[in-house]
């Protein structure tokens, strides 16, 4: 055998065992991410030595599915949790429909009486892998906030209904109106214990108040903008209503082309709450 077989050998042989430390190193450390799945031939084809030209080498085909986007994001005022609340209503299909189309996840925390009223809505929500969460019974602020155990109550009967009809366990709440200035620190301790996780929001769209789509866009675009100095993550509140199904889209394309990345809330993200009065 001569020097130059020898010496190319000896670098097809390097340059394969790379390739496998590569590969398993890779499939190590980021195994929560992606999914690894079929291995294919494939050949390598020699120019200078007749001996491996048709050597057959096996290559991973890597295939990555669902990769949690967070993971790659470093600057957190690039997450944008999209919220919905009051519903379902007749307008949540719209809504899904174009959550679908662009492919976002979302929070939707939703009344129980809309749950009974609108129940394979409800299944369609949660069918379509967002999160289900509550907002209570009565939306009343003389209601909710009556008593110390009152606000766990509402959540309690809503995440039994919400469970009994979608089949999800809800520990996501939003209590009506935010928690400030009308929820206590002895009802958010009752909260606590029964376990629910609560969210308020740090970005109004005010598609409560305002029947335009085009003020809608510019008042959600201005707030997020301000977190860009801030490291802060962007939970917006919108309402299942018709002007935000037309408002929407507009401010997907927007924020998306800015960089931004989309995420439902889990029980495992840092929720995002005003203070609670004394």
């Amino acid at each position: 055998m001569s020097q130059m077989q020898t010496r190319s050998r000896l670098i097809l042989f390097v340059t394969l065992v790379s390739l496998s430390l590569i590969i398993f190193s890779s499939s190590t450390i980021l195994a929560d991410y992606f999914v690894f799945e079929s291995t294919a031939e494939a050949k390598t084809i020699g120019t200078s030595n007749s001996n491996i030209k048709n050597h057959i080498a096996k290559s991973t085909d890597i295939v990555v599915k669902g990769i949690d986007e967070q993971f790659l994001i470093t600057d957190p005022s690039k997450l944008i949790y999209f919220t919905f609340d009051d519903g379902p209503t007749e307008y949540t299909p719209t809504i899904l429909q174009i959550l679908e189309q662009y492919q976002i996840k979302s929070t939707f925390f939703m009344l129980n009486n809309n749950v009974k009223k609108n129940p394979e809505i409800s299944k369609a929500v949660a069918a379509a892998g967002h999160t289900i969460g509550c907002h209570g019974v009565t939306h009343k602020v003389s209601e909710f906030y009556k008593t110390t155990t009152s606000p766990r109550n509402e959540m309690a009967t809503c995440g039994k209904t919400a469970e009994e009809i979608t089949g999800e366990h809800v520990q996501i709440v939003r209590v009506p109106f935010g928690s400030f200035p009308h929820l206590t620190a002895a009802q958010k301790i009752e909260l606590d214990k029964a376990q629910y996780v609560m969210w308020d929001w740090n970005v109004d769209s005010n598609d409560w108040n305002v029947n335009s789509s085009d003020k809608i866009v510019q008042s959600v675009l201005k707030q997020v903008a301000k977190f860009k100095d801030r490291q802060k993550s962007s939970v917006i509140l919108f309402h299942d209503k018709a002007v935000t199904t037309k408002a929407l889209p507009i401010i997907i394309e927007s924020l998306r082309s800015q960089g931004y990345i989309f995420k439902q809330i889990t029980v495992d993200d840092e929720p995002i709450q005003f203070a609670t009065k004394k």
